[in-house]
């Protein structure tokens, strides 16, 4: 068996980042802030539930902005050109 070193806390975070993984967490985390939200790209701070329901969205919109990229060819509302529906 191989020597493992575990590290917990903050330094364990910090070591995450460095690797392959974290690096990748890094990049697709500032794309989706920056890409995905509109400046300052960051919600209000007020304690209330529109902001939290801000923030909950913020977050959803982040974790998955690769769907912003897609733009189906149709969909219910809009029909292909030539369709008789």
């Amino acid at each position: 068996m191989a020597n493992v070193t575990t590290y917990k806390g903050i330094t364990g975070n910090i070591r995450l980042i460095f690797t392959k993984w974290g690096i990748f967490i890094v990049i697709y985390t500032l794309i989706g802030v920056l890409y995905n939200t509109a400046p300052p790209h960051f919600p209000p701070l007020a304690f209330s539930a529109a902001a939290l329901h801000s923030w909950v969205q913020y977050s959803i919109s982040i974790l998955l902005w690769p769907l912003s990229l897609w733009h189906p060819t149709f969909s219910v509302a809009k029909w292909p050109a030539g369709s008789t529906h």
